[in-house]
C-alpha cells in the first residue's frame, strides 16, 4: 500500500492494495469490505473537505461486499462515475441494470439500519456527505419530506438523468480541479459557493410535482426572479437560493421559466454567472480563480459554456485582458 503525500490538509489522496485498509480510508463510515472476486486488489481514494461537507471519489478494482452506516443527521449520497463490469446490488435490490436508464440512479447511504453494497469490478463511485440541517434550511417546504426520507434509510433512487449528470460532473470536476490546484481550497468564498451549488444539485434530485402556472403569474414570477438576481449582481445564485428567496418550489420556478423564456432557471443563472466570471477575469490571477469565484469548478465545462456564449475561450479573454494591462 502507498500513501501519497497530501499537498493540502483538506485534501487527502491514498491508494491501497488491501481491502481492509481500503475500508478505513473514508473516516467515520464504520465500513467493512469483503473481496468477492479473485485477483490482486487495487484501490484509490481522494477526498476534499469543505467546512462540514465532504466530497470524494473511490475506485476499487475487485467485486466487493461493502457494509457500513452513516448517521441520519448527515445525508450521504453515492453517484457512480464508472460501473465497470459485473452484477450490482444495493440494500438487497439489483441496481444499475443494462439499458438506457442504467446510470439514472443514486444511492443514499444514511440511516440507522446501515447499508449493504455489492459492487462490480472496476467501480468508480463519487460520494457526497453533508449536514442534513443545512439542506433542510435551504430546501423548500415541498422538498423537506423527501430529504428526511433519504436520510432515514439507505436505498437506491431513480433520478432525472440530466439532474444526476449535473451532480456527477460537478463532483468529478471539482475533485479534479482541487487535486490539480489544492490552493483553491484556501478561497473560503469559492468553497462556500461550491457547497451551496452541491446542495442545490442534491435538491434537484428529489421527485416532485407542480400544477401549471397561469401565464400572467408565470411572467410575474420570472420578473421577480430576474429582478432579484439583477439587484444582487455580484452573488452567484443557485436555483435553490432563488427558490428560497422567492418562496416557491423548484418545480414551480422551472415551469414558469419554461413558459415565459423557454429556458430552465439553471440555464438563466449560468449566463449570469458566466458574465460574472468574465468580469472577474479582469483582475483574477488565473482562469481557475475567476471560474471558482463564480461557482464553476469543472473547468472543461466552464470553458465550453464560455466559448458558446462569447465565441472565445476564457483563457483567450484572460490573456487578452492581461496582455493589454501589461502594456500600460
Amino acid at each position: 500500500m502507498s500513501h501519497a503525500p497530501s499537498p493540502h490538509p483538506l485534501l487527502q489522496q491514498r491508494s491501497s492494495r488491501d481491502v481492509d485498509e481500503q475500508a478505513t480510508l473514508l473516516q467515520g463510515w464504520q465500513q467493512d469490505y469483503v473481496q468477492l472476486s479473485s485477483g490482486g486488489f487495487e484501490g484509490r481514494f481522494v477526498e476534499a473537505r469543505l467546512a462540514q461537507t465532504h466530497l470524494f471519489v473511490e475506485d476499487t478494482s475487485r467485486r466487493l461486499l461493502q457494509r457500513g452506516a452513516r448517521p441520519s443527521d448527515r445525508l450521504a449520497l453515492g453517484v457512480p462515475l464508472s460501473l465497470g463490469w459485473g452484477p450490482v446490488s444495493f440494500c438487497g435490490h439489483t441496481a444499475w441494470q443494462e439499458g438506457p436508464g442504467r446510470d439514472a440512479h443514486f444511492c443514499s447511504f444514511s440511516g440507522t439500519d446501515g447499508f449493504e453494497f455489492m459492487t462490480p469490478e472496476g467501480l468508480s463511485m463519487a460520494g457526497l456527505d453533508l449536514p442534513l440541517s443545512d439542506l433542510l434550511a435551504l430546501a423548500t417546504e415541498e422538498d423537506r419530506p423527501g430529504l428526511l426520507r433519504l436520510a432515514m434509510q439507505a436505498g437506491l433512487h431513480r433520478a432525472d438523468p440530466a439532474s444526476l449528470r449535473a451532480l456527477q460532473e460537478q463532483l468529478s470536476g471539482a475533485l479534479q480541479l482541487i487535486t490539480a490546484l489544492p490552493a483553491r481550497l484556501d478561497d473560503e468564498r469559492a468553497c462556500a459557493l461550491l457547497q451551496q451549488a452541491l446542495m442545490s444539485n442534491v435538491l434537484a434530485l428529489l421527485p416532485g410535482s407542480h400544477a401549471p402556472t397561469a401565464p400572467h403569474r408565470a411572467a410575474q414570477l420570472v420578473a421577480r426572479a430576474q429582478a432579484f438576481v439583477r439587484d444582487d449582481p455580484e452573488t452567484p445564485h443557485t436555483v435553490a437560493t432563488l427558490c428560497q428567496a422567492l418562496g416557491v418550489s423548484r418545480r414551480t420556478l422551472q415551469a414558469a421559466f419554461q413558459q415565459v423564456t423557454g429556458l430552465a432557471p439553471a440555464a438563466f443563472l449560468r449566463t449570469v454567472r458566466l458574465a460574472g466570471a468574465r468580469r472577474a477575469l479582469k483582475t483574477a490571477r488565473s482562469v481557475a480563480e475567476a471560474a471558482t469565484q463564480w461557482g464553476f469548478w469543472h473547468l472543461g465545462l466552464f470553458a465550453q459554456d464560455y466559448r458558446e456564449l462569447y465565441d472565445e475561450l476564457p483563457s483567450q479573454t484572460w490573456r487578452r485582458l492581461h496582455g493589454q494591462a501589461a502594456l500600460h
